[in-house]
């Protein structure tokens, strides 16, 4: 048993930088990539289809963006879809509403449970008026936080909400492209692994960036131009296991840390 939970927490570790909620998304132009229903996975009340984001373009081209350093942004452009709740009846494209606007500053955080909770009042993720405690009936009533449940397979991320015990809305969503699109192997190496107090990292390289990660994906520390032979202070960290990447331009490299 215990190969066997060595053996899943390393391939967990191979893995995670490529199923991380860091990145930005927009919704997805399929069949019920928006849907709502009494239980979770009952689409009933009302669902979308592929027709949708064409009659909804101005909110398919909403991205959702989750920025490393833990702070989220709700990127609209100049409109979104509005509805009756924000002063427009029927629903239709319009200039944003504050404060789904994106005008206020806003984090998210992975709770390492299977849900994400973004923080700051207008911050969202789909629809605007949807949050743990109901829908909105009035953009003044926005809560200063909602959680999340999510599952990441690949470049798809699916969120069902419970919004108040009244029902469940359905959100699907794809991972937009970024620079980084190259994972390679070997572009550094470190020591002590276990490690305690700290590590040096070596490379042949001018590296960008070292990051560490805890098993959630979460950003626990980051070092900006290393220096070929570079002393990390670990001293802080909890005893456990994380990910330690490296980047050059283009380019990750990643292994696994473990701290006693």
């Amino acid at each position: 048993m215990k190969k066997i939970y060595s053996l899943f927490i390393l391939l967990f570790v191979m893995n995670i930088s490529f199923a991380q909620v860091e990145g930005s998304w927009k919704i997805s132009p399929t069949d019920q990539a928006l849907a709502v229903g009494p239980t979770m996975g009952d689409f009933s009340w009302w669902s979308s289809d592929v027709s949708t984001a064409t009659t909804r373009d101005c909110l398919y081209d909403d991205e959702f963006v989750f920025n490393a350093d833990g702070s989220f942004q709700n990127i609209q452009g100049t409109s979104t879809w509005l509805e009756a709740w924000q002063g427009t009846d029927p629903e239709a494209c319009g200039a944003l509403v504050a404060p789904h606007d994106g005008s206020n500053a806003a984090t998210w955080v992975d709770n390492g449970d299977g849900t994400l909770t973004i923080t700051g009042a207008g911050a969202h993720l789909g629809l605007p008026k949807v949050h743990n405690g109901g829908e909105l009936t009035t953009p003044t009533n926005a809560p200063p936080s909602i959680t999340y449940p999510f599952v990441i397979s690949g470049t798809t991320m699916t969120i069902d909400i419970d919004f108040g015990g009244t029902g469940f809305w359905h959100f699907v969503f794809e991972k937009m492209a970024t620079n980084v699109d190259k994972v390679v192997q070997d572009m550094f190496s470190f020591y002590p692994n276990p490690a305690s107090t700290q590590i040096q990292i070596n490379s042949d390289l001018q590296l960008d960036e070292v990051i560490i990660r805890d098993i959630t994906g979460r950003i626990v520390m980051t070092q900006s131009n290393p220096s070929q032979n570079e002393r990390i202070d670990v001293s802080n960290l909890a005893t456990g296991l994380y990910i330690l990447e490296a980047h050059k331009d283009n380019k990750i490299s990643v292994q696994k840390l473990s701290i006693n």
